[in-house]
């Protein structure tokens, strides 16, 4: 394949696609990613009840999410290797059955379900990625289609702030349990109307790809940018299960900090919107944008090194903005260029976010114990390496 990239390039069937349609669809894949993000979102929101129910360690926890970021990879990787479906709504419905029977167990005996809902619902998480993305280029006209996959990635820190919103409001009177078992029946209940809806998937462009035998040749290109989402992911996971801590440890009360973490979710949401919406307008600017997210977040992450509140609080910011705003930006600039083949493409890339996903927080764990200024000058690190990344795809021909 050759390497030079057109990232204005579009899908025939595509073409006539209306915004009305393309939106439906941006929207739908938007949901079915909430859902299937809430099986790791859930647990850490909970995650002080589980430990204080159970006496689990915080290693514990942090294994048992690491666990849901390292079965996404799998699905990822089992996704590489197939097509996407006639009926994609049905894969989709099967996702979220599997998420619904894992937080189902997670409810009903918390000691193995919490690892069986990490299990199935990272694998659910991962094989669903690719599938939604090659969606969003089938579906989607051109002029949305960057503000859909931002739109689609805006779904990750929504699932945030509704397990951190869930667990005060109905886990104080309730429990966090039926928590778990109510989000549980809504994933069972969201398959009704996907079952129901059943459009072709667009994939003309992928069964002359497939008639032809091609394999999806993995180009610096490709590669380059599946280690920027490596990177990157290091980063926002890190920065998701860590800034907390990290805030209180130097004073600042929890009230505080949650509300920073807050801010910086809604703005992370915010970022990943504007800039789908920014590349949709001007498709020359993918690279730049990218690059100018990860060393923003690079910033953000050292400025965390600091104590004062309002250091921190800025650091905060720019590393939710930026160090987290470029998941649906990566993924879209990573499908555009291959057509008919957006899902293996966007698996590799999805590959690499739930590996780093999984490493972050880990080797966060490790250096916060030791000095908690090593976890965020190692994720500062991690942003400027996902920025060289992106620059060495954009060498490469982007």
């Amino acid at each position: 394949m050759n390497t030079t990239r057109t990232l204005t390039r579009s899908h025939p069937d595509t073409a006539t696609k209306t915004g009305a349609g393309g939106l439906s669809t941006a929207v739908t894949v938007a949901a079915v990613t909430v859902l299937t993000s809430l099986p790791v979102f859930l647990p850490g929101a909970a995650n002080g009840l589980i430990s204080a129910e159970y006496g689990w360690s915080s290693a514990r926890m942090g294994a048992v999410l690491a666990t849901y970021w390292l079965a996404s990879m799998a699905g990822a990787y089992v996704t590489k290797h197939s097509a996407v479906p006639p009926a994609v709504e049905r894969a989709l419905a099967l996702a979220l059955t599997a998420t619904a029977l894992g937080l189902g167990c997670a409810a009903a005996a918390p000691a193995a379900g919490l690892w069986v809902s990490s299990t199935l619902g990272g694998f659910a998480y991962g094989c669903t990625q690719p599938h939604t993305n090659a969606l969003l280029m089938r579906r989607c006209p051109p002029r949305i289609r960057a503000f859909a996959f931002g739109l689609k990635q805006a779904a990750v820190p929504a699932a945030t702030l509704l397990a951190s919103l869930a667990m005060p409001l109905l886990a104080e009177p309730a429990g966090w349990r039926p928590v778990f078992a109510a989000t549980a029946v809504l994933c069972a209940a969201a398959t009704a109307p996907l079952l129901r809806r059943r459009e072709p998937s667009g994939d003309q462009a992928g069964q002359i790809a497939r008639q032809r035998g091609t394999v999806l040749h993995r180009d610096t290109y490709l590669l380059a940018l599946s280690c920027a989402g490596f990177f990157g992911a290091m980063v926002g996971n890190g920065l998701g299960g860590f800034l907390l801590l990290s805030l209180t440890t130097h004073g600042t009360s929890l009230a505080v900090a949650g509300a920073v973490a807050t801010c910086g979710a809604a703005l992370n949401i915010a970022v990943r919107l504007g800039a789908g919406w920014l590349v949709g307008r001007h498709p020359g600017a993918t690279g730049t944008t990218l690059t100018a997210l990860f060393l923003t977040g690079a910033c953000g992450t050292a400025l965390l090194t600091g104590t004062g509140l309002a250091l921190t609080a800025v650091g905060a910011l720019l590393a939710y903005g930026g160090g987290w705003g470029w998941a649906g930006l990566l993924h879209y600039a990573i499908g555009l260029p291959y057509p008919g083949q957006e899902q293996q493409a966007t698996a590799y890339s999805q590959m690499g976010v739930s590996l780093g996903a999984a490493t972050g927080p880990l080797v966060c764990g490790a250096l916060f114990t030791v000095a908690p200024g090593a976890a965020w000058w190692t994720l500062t690190l991690a942003g400027v390496a996902a920025a060289g990344c992106v620059l060495v795809a954009r060498r490469g021909g982007w």
